[in-house]
């Protein structure tokens, strides 16, 4: 019996510094990857609410309580949602993170996800965005594949909230220029390794083809920053707002982005982006 208690302490306490020694990266990875099999297990409405941290967002189309909108929705396990991390980067404190990669709509490749993970006050990771837009994904590797785990910055900010500032400068800096030169706004702001993500009418582009995608983005966009977060660090900032833009029509067309920003040793770059389409 002593044998079987200390077999089984000592295998929780190996598990528990397995989990420990993982990187920020690797410890979203398996976040992720939970909540996808819960989906299956669950259906969206049960996974969602089991991962998601209270004071989630997504976009419906504005963003909203996450928590409010799938409290609502009765259990289900149709339609089956798949979805597996492709790309995951972490900041450096460990507490935020971004996750993307392919998602399947009842057998059928659909864009990619984009979510945002924070770590809780008992070391668990929890989402407070989640949301997806126009991307080529019939090509990506499926979910057996290992996920890109980036490496996080080398280092960041004094503070969170220096760490905001500064990004509502460049975020700032961004809108200006795209009132005139949006392909150029985003070249200046751009890491060379950025994924982009939507609008609608970039179904057959990849995250990573940025040359392509700003080929093809509106010549003129309205951006106005409405909220988001940074890490202790101060290396890492997620943002969210809205987008505005004429197409070829002179109709308004109406979005919401997702931002995430890195600080390299250049400076902060624009690291991915999902430009989400309310209509």
């Amino acid at each position: 019996m002593l044998k079987t208690l200390f077999g089984a302490g000592l295998a929780l306490a190996l598990t528990a510094s397995a989990q420990a020694a993982q990187t920020p990266a690797a410890q979203v990875e398996a976040a992720e990857r939970a909540f996808a099999a819960d989906g299956l297990a669950l259906g969206v409405r049960d996974s969602f609410l089991k991962h998601m941290a209270d004071d989630a967002i997504l976009f419906a189309p504005g963003p909203v309580s996450a928590k409010a909108l799938f409290e609502k929705r009765p259990s289900s396990k149709s339609p089956r949602l798949e979805w597996w991390p492709r790309k995951v980067v972490a900041a450096r404190s460990g507490d935020l993170a971004l996750s993307v990669g392919p998602s399947v709509i009842n057998g059928k490749r659909g864009g990619y996800f984009a979510t945002i993970w924070r770590r809780e006050p008992n070391g668990g990771w929890k989402w407070i965005y989640d949301g997806g837009a126009a991307a080529d994904a019939s090509k990506a590797p499926g979910p057996e594949a290992p996920t890109v785990l980036d490496v996080p910055a080398v280092g960041g900010e004094r503070s969170p909230a220096l760490a905001f500032d500064k990004i509502r400068t460049a975020e700032n800096a961004l809108a200006q220029t795209a009132q005139t030169d949006a392909p150029g706004a985003y070249r200046a702001a751009l890491a060379a390794d950025a994924w982009l993500l939507g609008p609608k009418g970039a179904e057959g582009l990849t995250p990573e083809a940025l040359t392509e995608r700003l080929a093809v983005r509106p010549s003129r966009m309205t951006l106005a920053l409405r909220g988001g977060g940074a890490s202790r660090a101060g290396d890492f900032v997620w943002t969210q707002g809205e987008a505005q833009w004429p197409d070829a029509q002179a109709n308004l067309q109406s979005a919401h982005y997702m931002h995430v920003w890195q600080k390299r040793p250049e400076g902060w770059r624009l690291i991915f982006e999902a430009l989400i389409n309310d209509r």
